[in-house]
């Protein structure tokens, strides 16, 4: 497959990635209680290393550990910077030209304990607790921290989360009616992350790729994707248009998702069923694209795998992740193929597409057993093709 648009580069800011497949940020839950990568943790990154994707997000690590979803997640603090920067530099060992990403999040509404006032109330009331002013400016403050905390490490940039009913996506809902400069109007919205985009470019490397996650559809009223905060019916204009003003303020790269991650998994990771998700997650990412002309991330390929799913197509082939790629690249629908559950399935993935070994992939079966191990505060790997994670997959 080398002659496969798959395996072209990309220019993405001032760096080019290698190829067109990009490892997706997923939860390993593997760190200690410090929030610092583990053996395991270093185990995980190097196998998917040695697959020499175009990209590998290191997974959705929060910025503070007010602000955790689980007990195990990575937390990117100016006392963990010497663990991280040995991670980068394991990685660039295996696969030098894979650009090394960071997610960077804060789990807001979905956090423990430690953090439950959501950022803005959800009733018609209003009479719950929510976010004071100076807590919003706190979680900003972290982000830029954790953004130059990157760029010190020597990783390439970062992902800003705004997707899956994380903080920085709440502020764009037309739900959000806070009172203050960060609710209302759509510039109030969306000042959240402008403000961090701003500070974040002005003080790191001038070759720092900074980009952002988004999910044009939530699914939730009053979430992206809709008109208003008593709405659920898509409507994409206004995500639209933060796409075209994110490109406008200088953001490197747009990766797409979909879905709320406590409300409707099926939106946001298709299986069978619901494998239409799969086409409506094309959809969309072909409406961001529309509208800019940086790089798009594209997610939703996991399902289709080497075509035994319960899509309609003629055959095997034309209902394949490597169709559905190739199909939507050459189609300038998409600029680089997201890869999330696939990569846990088989960390070797892409290397074996170069390589014409297709028929060699554990192909990922979206059988969920990953995210059970997730939701059971267990290390996270693939239940079905690695032994370790099969046998604590039993302890669920």
């Amino acid at each position: 497959m080398k002659n496969s648009p798959i395996f072209t580069e990309i220019r993405i800011g001032q760096k080019t990635a290698p190829n067109r497949i990009v490892y997706q940020a997923t939860e390993t839950n593997n760190c200690d209680a410090q929030g610092r990568p583990t053996e395991v943790t270093y185990e995980t990154y190097t196998e998917r290393a040695k697959g020499h994707p175009g990209i590998i997000f290191i997974e959705s690590i929060d910025v503070s550990f007010d602000c955790q979803a689980r007990s195990n997640r990575m937390v990117l603090t100016p006392e963990n910077k010497a663990a991280y920067k040995a991670l980068v530099s394991a990685i660039r060992e295996i696969s030098p030209k894979t650009l090394i990403m960071f997610q960077i999040s804060h789990a807001g509404r979905l956090s423990d304990p430690q953090f439950r006032p959501p950022l803005y109330p959800y009733s018609r009331s209003g009479s719950e607790e929510a976010m004071t002013t100076a807590q919003v400016k706190k979680a900003r403050q972290d982000f830029i921290t954790a953004s130059l905390l990157v760029d010190e490490i020597g990783g390439d940039g970062v992902d800003i989360k705004q997707a899956h009913g994380f903080l920085a996506g709440d502020f764009l809902h037309p739900g959000n009616n806070r009172p203050d400069e960060y609710g209302g109007s759509f510039e109030n919205r969306t000042r959240f992350f402008t403000e961090i985009f701003t500070e974040v470019k002005k003080k790191c490397s001038k070759d720092f790729i900074i980009g952002t996650r988004i999910s044009p559809y939530e699914g939730i009223p009053g979430g992206c994707g809709t008109a208003s905060r008593e709405n659920v019916l898509e409507d994409l204009s206004e995500i639209r248009l933060w796409a075209r003003q994110l490109e406008t303020m200088g953001v490197d790269f747009i990766n797409v998702s979909a879905g709320y991650a406590n409300a409707n998994l099926e939106i946001l990771m298709p299986t069978a069923i619901f494998p239409e998700g799969v086409y409506r997650h094309f959809s969309w990412t072909k409406a961001i694209k529309e509208e800019v002309g940086i790089p798009v991330i594209g997610s939703g390929y996991t399902h289709t795998a080497n075509g035994a799913n319960n899509l309609i197509a003629n055959s095997a082939a034309e209902k394949s992740l490597v169709h559905f790629a190739e199909m939507n690249l050459n189609n300038n629908a998409v600029d680089l193929i997201g890869i999330g559950r696939q990569a846990i399935a088989d960390p070797l993935f892409a290397a074996k597409l170069h390589d014409g070994a297709a028929d060699t992939v554990n192909w990922c079966t979206t059988c969920s057993g990953c995210g059970v191990l997730l939701g059971n505060q267990k290390n996270v790997g693939c239940s079905k093709y690695n032994h370790k994670y099969a046998t604590l997959f039993a302890e669920c």
